[in-house]
């Protein structure tokens, strides 16, 4: 099989098994010969969706999930709502999206045609990863640790 080349994308705020098993299933979709690029969400872009800026800083988390030996590449989303920009950059055949990823995904692929490409997208299922595996899961764990043992959080 020939490699294939696959765009993934998120947060990755808190790494946990949650984006392991996400990135896992988008190298899978790539293949052996293939390269997974991930596009890091930006500071400012997490805090307008969230309401609070992320807990590490934008390099930090595109340094973590590059240093990920089944990511070939990480970088920094663009300073632009226009998604398709990146794709564009970057030639993917595909767009993997995860589970829980509010995209319009009509709206995506005809964008995507008007640009002349031929990415396909694929929305990945939910995998099981075992313990702390969301980002909100992991921040009220710290939460209730603090509480419970009287300390100020």
């Amino acid at each position: 099989m020939v490699g294939r080349k696959v765009l993934a994308a998120g947060k990755f705020d808190i790494l946990h098994l949650g984006h392991l098993a996400y990135l896992e299933q988008s190298r899978e979709l790539a293949g052996p010969d293939g390269e997974l690029i991930v596009i890091i969400a930006r500071d400012d872009t997490i805090e307008k969706e969230r309401g609070a800026p992320p807990v590490f800083p934008q390099e930090q988390r595109r340094r973590l999930v590059e240093s990920l030996a089944i990511v070939d590449k990480a970088i920094l989303g663009y300073e632009t709502d226009d998604h398709t920009m990146i794709v564009n950059d970057t030639e993917p055949d595909i767009i993997a999206l995860g589970y829980d990823q509010h995209t319009d995904i009509e709206a995506l692929e005809k964008a995507i045609r008007e640009k002349g490409l031929s990415t396909k997208i694929i929305r990945l299922e939910k995998k099981v990863a075992d313990g702390l595996c969301s980002s909100t899961m992991i921040r009220s764990r710290i939460i209730e640790f603090y509480r419970e043992n009287g300390r100020p959080c």
